[in-house]
């Protein structure tokens, strides 16, 4: 099963490309489908984004770009955010939906 905070590859028109799971693990249990934000090595200062260390390699995981996906389209996993991290992600979701 898919679980939330962690990484896959995902199938993206051909090209594979690194997205962190942020859909809940009661949701990824029963749906088709899992909410992704995709996973950039291209450093930007937006308030939006949460920088990461994954495989020796510096990447943000790009929360302004989260969108759905079919789970047909995961292609493997390649790793999960350390917990330490889990905080920062669901701090910088709370301020981008806070209304």
């Amino acid at each position: 099963m898919v679980k939330r905070f962690e990484v896959f590859m995902t199938d993206h028109h051909g090209t594979e490309k690194p997205c962190l799971i942020l859909s809940a693990d009661e949701l990824n249990a029963v749906l088709p489908y899992v909410l992704i934000a995709p996973i950039t090595t291209f450093n930007r200062k937006f308030p939006t984004r949460f920088t990461i260390g994954l495989k020796g390699k510096k990447g943000q995981v790009a929360l302004d770009l989260m969108h759905t996906i079919p789970k047909s389209n995961l292609v493997r996993k390649i790793g999960a955010l350390p917990p330490q991290s889990y905080e920062g992600v669901v701090l910088i979701l709370q301020k981008m939906f806070r209304l």
